[in-house]
């Protein structure tokens, strides 16, 4: 985002502003593509198969 300011204190505003939004995009990332672990029921892992 190209962003002008007239002075130091919107400079250091936009500055500011600028990694709150980065770190905003950086836990929306990190949350899509967090690993998920999906642990199987211990009684599904010991139960005989069905297909026989």
């Amino acid at each position: 985002m190209i962003e002008s300011a007239q002075n130091a204190r919107m400079q250091e505003a936009f500055e500011i502003a600028h990694a709150e939004r980065a770190q905003a995009f950086a836990n929306i990332f990190s949350w899509l593509f967090k690993s998920r672990s999906a642990p199987l029921n211990q009684t599904v892992l010991t139960e005989p198969s069905r297909c026989a």
